[in-house]
């Protein structure tokens, strides 16, 4: 049998320790964070102990560089991330915790490498295998975490969509479809997309399209509404606009943009009842 070195000694060495005294560790960890209980995590959890727990237990069977280690840490990192999501710590916060997780490890691993005599060399490498494994765990956690609010984001982000085409129904077979702010590309596609969902659902013949609450009319959204007025003539749904400001029209006529054989009105209002459907 190879005879383990110095510095796999160590290795082990600490992850025996890491797991003997994974509940001192942890208390440890709670005395440093205890002058500012905004970073502390709930004292009745087991996050502390559970990263103590695995780290420990993947020295002392595993080799401090593997796979393995690697993927019980990021396993640590993610469930960590999810409670945080759960009691609503922040990211900076949470983050706070992590420089705690080395201080108390930087002990023990200085220790240890006191104990056998390894050099300044050896225990370099020890340390910042330590920091790989801490740096995987970092980035599981933050990779959670904000892949999370980048769902949230997203959800968020579709339902001001939703809220943004509101396309209301007025009268049997009519509606109206009030726009208001700025219309990017990305809006302006959902524009069309989600309108001409709603036109086919509501089995509208008629519907105006409101302009007065748009800030600007760009090219992208001159193009897209065009495109969804097209669409729904070949629908056979047929469209009129409301509320076409002076600076909306004088932009229109700049970006060379015309609404042929579309009926046209001021105000919502005119619209409303000066339009066919309505009289």
């Amino acid at each position: 049998m190879r005879k383990m070195s110095g510095r796999e000694q160590v290795f082990k060495q600490v992850g025996e320790e890491i797991l003997t005294n994974k509940n001192i560790l942890r208390q440890e960890m709670e005395q440093i964070q205890s002058h500012d209980t905004r970073y502390l995590f709930e004292k009745d959890t087991q996050i502390g102990e559970d990263f103590f727990l695995k780290l420990g237990e993947g020295m002392i069977q595993h080799n401090p560089e593997s796979e393995e280690i690697k993927a019980s840490i990021r396993t640590w990192g993610e469930n960590a991330a999810q409670f945080c999501l759960k009691h609503q710590v922040s990211l900076s916060g949470a983050l706070r915790v992590l420089p705690h997780f080395r201080e108390v490890l930087t002990k023990v691993i200085e220790k240890k490498c006191l104990d056998y005599g390894l050099s300044l060399h050896d225990s370099f490498i020890v340390y910042g295998t330590f920091e790989n494994v801490l740096d995987h765990a970092a980035h599981a956690f933050s990779h959670t975490f904000l892949n999370k609010h980048i769902v949230d984001l997203e959800h968020a982000k579709k339902q001001m969509q939703e809220i943004s085409v509101p396309v209301v129904p007025i009268k049997q077979g009519t509606a109206v479809l009030p726009l208001i702010g700025d219309m990017d590309d990305e809006r302006s596609e959902f524009l069309q997309q989600r309108t001409l969902e709603r036109t086919t659902e509501l089995e509208l013949s008629h519907i105006i399209i409101d302009l007065s609450g748009i800030n600007t009319i760009n090219t992208w959204f001159a193009q897209h509404l065009i495109q969804l007025i097209d669409a729904l003539q070949l629908l056979g749904i047929e469209p009129s606009i409301s509320g076409m400001r002076p600076e909306l029209s004088q932009t229109i006529v700049h970006l060379g943009i015309t609404f042929k054989h579309v009926p046209k009105y001021l105000t919502l209002e005119q619209a409303l009842n000066q339009h066919p459907v309505y009289t």
